[in-house]
């Protein structure tokens, strides 16, 4: 659900690990935040949402230690989250330059 004033960005079919299973889903990136949400066919249901002024950095890692796929965000409390998205470079781009205009 979009807050007011919230527009979505980019959106793409996605996988976020919950604790360590790559969870099938949409990740949303807004002017405000990202957001996952889970297929409904998945058997971990879980939302998760993170204020873009959380996001310190965002790095890439490899699944598997073979497939370039792996997005990890770096939040400003210590806290890591990681993701399978289709192209790393494209969404590290806009959730950089998205968290930069809200600072």
């Amino acid at each position: 659900m979009l807050k007011e004033g919230e527009v979505i960005i980019y959106e793409e079919g996605a996988s976020h690990f919950q604790n360590y299973i790559a969870v099938g889903g949409t990740l949303i990136l807004t002017n405000m935040r990202i957001l996952f949400n889970t297929n409904s066919v998945a058997h971990y249901n879980h939302h998760l949402e993170l204020v873009l002024s959380s996001v310190s950095n965002v790095e890439f890692f490899k699944t598997l230690l073979i497939n370039p796929n792996g997005l990890a965000l770096l939040l400003k409390d210590g806290g890591i989250e990681n993701f399978i998205v289709d192209d790393r470079k494209a969404w590290s781009e806009r959730i950089l330059a998205s968290a930069h205009q809200m600072a």
